[in-house]
Protein backbone atom coordinates (compact mmCIF):
# COMPACT_ATOMS: atom_id res chain seq x y z
CA UNK A 1 0.00 0.00 0.00
CA UNK A 2 1.24 3.86 -0.72
CA UNK A 3 1.01 5.99 1.87
CA UNK A 4 0.92 9.52 1.30
CA UNK A 5 1.87 12.05 4.21
CA UNK A 6 0.29 15.14 5.16
CA UNK A 7 3.43 16.90 5.48
CA UNK A 8 6.32 17.69 2.77
CA UNK A 9 4.26 14.70 0.28
CA UNK A 10 6.15 12.20 1.26
CA UNK A 11 5.14 8.67 -0.13
CA UNK A 12 6.19 5.47 1.92
CA UNK A 13 5.06 1.62 0.52
CA UNK A 14 4.18 -0.26 3.31
CA UNK A 15 3.52 -4.16 3.32
CA UNK A 16 -0.23 -5.24 4.29
CA UNK A 17 1.22 -7.05 7.74
CA UNK A 18 2.05 -3.55 8.39
CA UNK A 19 -0.92 -1.31 6.99
CA UNK A 20 -3.04 -3.81 8.99
CA UNK A 21 -0.48 -3.03 12.34
CA UNK A 22 -1.06 0.52 11.69
CA UNK A 23 -4.42 0.68 10.64
CA UNK A 24 -5.32 -1.58 14.18
CA UNK A 25 -2.28 0.55 16.35
CA UNK A 26 -0.68 -2.77 17.90
CA UNK A 27 2.88 -1.61 16.27
CA UNK A 28 5.77 0.35 17.31
CA UNK A 29 8.29 2.09 15.05
CA UNK A 30 12.49 1.37 15.78
CA UNK A 31 15.72 3.38 14.69
CA UNK A 32 18.31 1.42 12.09
CA UNK A 33 21.60 3.20 11.78
CA UNK A 34 24.30 1.99 9.60
CA UNK A 35 27.59 4.00 9.09
CA UNK A 36 30.04 3.06 6.48
CA UNK A 37 33.53 4.12 7.57
CA UNK A 38 36.50 3.33 5.15
CA UNK A 39 38.58 0.59 5.49
CA UNK A 40 36.06 -1.27 8.40
CA UNK A 41 33.08 -3.37 8.56
CA UNK A 42 30.20 -1.18 8.53
CA UNK A 43 28.94 -0.08 11.81
CA UNK A 44 25.20 -1.12 12.55
CA UNK A 45 22.77 -0.27 14.72
CA UNK A 46 19.11 -0.51 16.16
CA UNK A 47 17.16 0.90 19.20
CA UNK A 48 16.22 -2.25 21.02
CA UNK A 49 17.49 -4.91 22.40
CA UNK A 50 19.06 -8.64 20.76
CA UNK A 51 21.08 -8.53 17.27
CA UNK A 52 18.86 -8.26 14.10
CA UNK A 53 19.62 -9.56 10.43
CA UNK A 54 18.71 -7.32 7.43
CA UNK A 55 20.21 -6.48 4.08
CA UNK A 56 23.08 -8.98 4.43
CA UNK A 57 23.90 -6.64 7.58
CA UNK A 58 23.89 -7.46 11.47
CA UNK A 59 22.34 -4.60 13.05
CA UNK A 60 23.31 -4.69 17.34
CA UNK A 61 21.19 -4.06 19.55
CA UNK A 62 21.90 -0.62 21.26
CA UNK A 63 18.59 0.65 23.02
CA UNK A 64 19.16 4.63 24.50
CA UNK A 65 22.97 4.58 23.42
CA UNK A 66 22.47 6.48 20.09
CA UNK A 67 19.74 9.28 19.33
CA UNK A 68 19.19 10.77 15.95
CA UNK A 69 17.89 13.90 14.41
CA UNK A 70 13.85 14.56 13.09
CA UNK A 71 14.20 13.64 9.46
CA UNK A 72 12.54 16.29 7.06
CA UNK A 73 11.27 16.32 3.24
CA UNK A 74 12.20 19.21 0.95
CA UNK A 75 10.70 20.09 -2.58
CA UNK A 76 13.76 21.84 -3.46
CA UNK A 77 17.40 20.97 -4.50
CA UNK A 78 18.53 21.76 -0.94
CA UNK A 79 20.56 19.50 1.08
CA UNK A 80 19.15 18.37 4.67
CA UNK A 81 20.85 18.12 7.28
CA UNK A 82 20.89 15.02 9.99
CA UNK A 83 22.52 14.47 12.86
CA UNK A 84 23.52 11.23 15.02
CA UNK A 85 24.36 11.00 18.62
CA UNK A 86 26.13 7.75 19.72
CA UNK A 87 26.76 8.03 24.18
CA UNK A 88 28.13 6.05 26.35
CA UNK A 89 31.56 5.74 24.25
CA UNK A 90 34.47 4.25 26.19
CA UNK A 91 38.21 5.09 25.40
CA UNK A 92 38.49 2.00 23.21
CA UNK A 93 35.40 2.86 21.65
CA UNK A 94 36.80 6.65 21.32
CA UNK A 95 40.19 4.77 19.79
CA UNK A 96 37.92 2.95 16.61
CA UNK A 97 36.17 6.18 15.92
CA UNK A 98 39.32 8.37 15.73
CA UNK A 99 41.10 5.53 13.62
CA UNK A 100 38.51 4.97 11.25
CA UNK A 101 38.65 6.97 7.56
CA UNK A 102 34.61 8.19 8.30
CA UNK A 103 34.88 12.17 6.72
CA UNK A 104 32.68 11.82 3.95
CA UNK A 105 31.97 8.28 4.31
CA UNK A 106 27.72 7.30 3.83
CA UNK A 107 25.36 7.06 6.28
CA UNK A 108 22.07 5.42 6.07
CA UNK A 109 18.76 6.08 8.30
CA UNK A 110 16.03 3.32 8.12
CA UNK A 111 12.57 2.78 9.78
CA UNK A 112 11.17 -0.21 11.07
CA UNK A 113 7.77 -1.07 11.98
CA UNK A 114 7.69 -3.81 14.47
CA UNK A 115 4.44 -5.94 15.75
CA UNK A 116 3.72 -5.52 19.48
CA UNK A 117 2.03 -9.01 19.78
CA UNK A 118 5.05 -11.25 18.51
CA UNK A 119 8.87 -9.89 18.19
CA UNK A 120 8.78 -9.65 14.39
CA UNK A 121 9.45 -7.18 11.63
CA UNK A 122 6.99 -5.73 9.77
CA UNK A 123 8.37 -3.32 7.82
CA UNK A 124 11.71 -1.07 6.63
CA UNK A 125 11.98 1.73 5.08
CA UNK A 126 14.86 4.44 4.48
CA UNK A 127 14.44 8.07 5.97
CA UNK A 128 17.86 9.46 5.55
CA UNK A 129 20.30 8.86 2.86
CA UNK A 130 23.77 10.71 2.78
CA UNK A 131 27.41 11.62 3.55
CA UNK A 132 28.88 11.73 7.24
CA UNK A 133 30.09 15.69 7.18
CA UNK A 134 31.91 16.68 10.48
CA UNK A 135 31.86 15.30 14.34
CA UNK A 136 32.53 16.66 17.49
CA UNK A 137 32.92 15.00 20.76
CA UNK A 138 30.98 15.68 23.79
CA UNK A 139 31.56 16.18 27.15
CA UNK A 140 33.60 13.07 29.37
CA UNK A 141 31.78 11.98 32.31
CA UNK A 142 32.36 8.89 34.57
CA UNK A 143 35.27 7.71 31.49
CA UNK A 144 32.65 7.99 28.95
CA UNK A 145 31.52 10.46 26.04
CA UNK A 146 29.52 11.13 23.31
CA UNK A 147 29.72 11.80 19.69
CA UNK A 148 27.92 13.83 17.51
CA UNK A 149 27.80 13.45 13.91
CA UNK A 150 26.76 15.73 11.65
CA UNK A 151 25.50 14.67 8.18
CA UNK A 152 24.45 15.88 5.02
CA UNK A 153 22.04 14.36 2.41
CA UNK A 154 22.32 12.87 -0.97
CA UNK A 155 20.13 15.65 -2.22
CA UNK A 156 23.47 17.69 -2.37
CA UNK A 157 24.54 16.16 -5.42
CA UNK A 158 21.68 17.52 -7.38
CA UNK A 159 22.65 20.82 -7.91
CA UNK A 160 26.08 19.81 -9.22
CA UNK A 161 26.86 19.98 -12.73
CA UNK A 162 29.36 18.10 -14.96
CA UNK A 163 30.72 17.77 -18.51
CA UNK A 164 27.97 15.33 -19.97
CA UNK A 165 25.17 16.81 -21.83
CA UNK A 166 22.25 15.59 -23.47
CA UNK A 167 23.56 15.17 -27.08
CA UNK A 168 24.46 13.04 -30.06
CA UNK A 169 27.86 13.69 -29.70
CA UNK A 170 28.37 12.77 -25.81
CA UNK A 171 25.75 9.91 -26.13
CA UNK A 172 28.31 8.56 -28.74
CA UNK A 173 31.60 8.80 -26.39
CA UNK A 174 29.57 6.24 -23.72
CA UNK A 175 28.46 4.23 -26.53
CA UNK A 176 29.23 4.62 -30.10
CA UNK A 177 26.12 2.38 -31.65
CA UNK A 178 23.40 4.30 -29.08
CA UNK A 179 21.89 6.45 -31.80
CA UNK A 180 19.22 7.81 -29.28
CA UNK A 181 20.23 11.24 -29.41
CA UNK A 182 20.91 11.57 -32.94
CA UNK A 183 17.06 13.60 -33.69
CA UNK A 184 18.16 15.63 -30.78
CA UNK A 185 19.31 18.55 -32.78
CA UNK A 186 17.24 18.99 -35.27
CA UNK A 187 14.09 18.23 -32.87
CA UNK A 188 15.21 21.43 -31.24
CA UNK A 189 13.97 23.73 -34.62
CA UNK A 190 11.27 21.17 -36.27
CA UNK A 191 7.60 22.26 -36.01
CA UNK A 192 5.03 19.69 -35.24
CA UNK A 193 1.38 20.68 -36.58
CA UNK A 194 -1.03 18.87 -34.16
CA UNK A 195 -3.85 18.12 -35.71
CA UNK A 196 -5.66 18.72 -39.03
CA UNK A 197 -4.49 21.91 -41.23
CA UNK A 198 -6.72 24.29 -41.57
CA UNK A 199 -8.70 24.77 -44.98
CA UNK A 200 -10.47 27.73 -46.47
CA UNK A 201 -14.04 27.50 -46.30
CA UNK A 202 -15.87 26.14 -49.96
CA UNK A 203 -17.06 29.35 -51.98
CA UNK A 204 -20.87 29.42 -51.78
CA UNK A 205 -23.13 29.76 -54.99
CA UNK A 206 -25.49 32.94 -55.24
CA UNK A 207 -28.48 32.56 -56.77
CA UNK A 208 -30.12 34.54 -59.23
CA UNK A 209 -28.98 36.64 -62.07
CA UNK A 210 -25.82 37.14 -60.09
CA UNK A 211 -25.35 33.52 -59.65
CA UNK A 212 -25.59 33.04 -63.65
CA UNK A 213 -22.88 35.66 -64.55
CA UNK A 214 -20.39 33.80 -62.08
CA UNK A 215 -21.37 30.74 -63.24
CA UNK A 216 -20.86 31.80 -66.95
CA UNK A 217 -17.24 33.60 -66.08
Amino acid sequence: RIVLSGTGGLMRIFSSGAQTALDSGRCDSRALVKLMPSGTDPLCLWDDRGNISYGGDIYVGRPGRFTCSPVSSTGDYSARNFDITLSGLDPEAIGLVESAAWHQRPILFQRAIISVDAPQILNISPEFAGFMDTAEWGEVVDGLTSLIIHCESSSREYSRTGSRTASNADQRQRDPNDGFLSFSQSAVSTTIQWGTSPQAPPKQKQGGFLGFLRDLL
